[in-house]
């Protein structure tokens, strides 16, 4: 399958440099989307909607054969939806809420392959365990002062090594950096898309942290105008 258009539907610069290691040519689309939680609306299917909306949003863009790439990444503890700050007091409030604590890390991908006229969309999740550790509060206010916390779910960045928030993580790394290129690479084999290298080489080759992590990858299908739901 060359030639073939390839949408992320993201301005994300981390989602558009890690893309890029494993797929060469894209297009980059805004989702310019309501991100708000529905009342009582959990983390988890709340992650799954925002990355489907995004991928329907920026569907209009996809030609025949081509594929729009939707993510989203959330940041959870206690069944509370950690979303991006909303200025440095509110970044300040998150980080202290996580430090020294375990939360985990939700990135759902939704990639939709246009053929015959409908758009089919297959969708994954990725969950990563993630402990912070104990900083202080000057600590915390200097990072927050940096402007790093800023756009990011949760208002932390895993890989900044200069702050170096995150203790511990069990799960997928890229994931928590906002892309689990294991769960990108499967969907789009499943839809026959291969020229790309081994996911995992050119993972740790970007991310440079060695990974044994091999998750058994549930993947969901929906067709828009077409096929009914269907669980894989």
């Amino acid at each position: 399958m060359e030639n073939v258009k390839i949408i992320l539907a993201s301005a994300s610069p981390r989602r558009q440099q890690m893309l890029s290691w494993i797929i060469p040519e894209f297009e980059s689309h805004s989702a310019d989307i309501d991100e708000t939680p529905f009342p009582g609306e959990l983390p988890q299917p709340y992650c799954q909607r925002m990355a489907l909306t995004k991928t329907i949003h920026c569907s209009d863009a996809v030609p025949e054969g081509g594929f729009v790439i939707g993510s989203d990444t959330t940041v959870t503890i206690d069944n509370q939806i950690l979303g991006k700050p909303a200025d440095e007091n509110h970044a300040l409030e998150m980080l202290k809420l996580l430090n020294g604590k375990e939360h985990t890390v939700y990135t759902a991908v939704a990639i939709g392959n246009r053929k015959n006229g409908k758009l089919r969309i297959q969708q994954s999740i990725c969950e990563t365990v993630v402990r912070f550790r104990d900083m202080g509060y000057d600590e915390i206010r200097d990072y927050v002062e940096s402007g790093d916390p800023m756009g990011k779910a949760g208002a932390y960045a895993i890989q900044n090594h200069e702050f170096h928030p995150v203790e511990t993580f069990r799960g997928c790394y890229a994931s928590v950096v906002g892309f689990p290129l294991c769960h990108v690479g499967n969907i789009l084999h499943r839809f026959g898309y291969d020229t790309f290298p081994q996911i995992r080489s050119a993972c740790m080759a970007g991310t440079k942290i060695y990974c044994n992590y091999m998750p058994l990858i549930n993947i969901n299908q929906v067709e828009i105008n077409g096929l009914q739901g269907e669980s894989k």
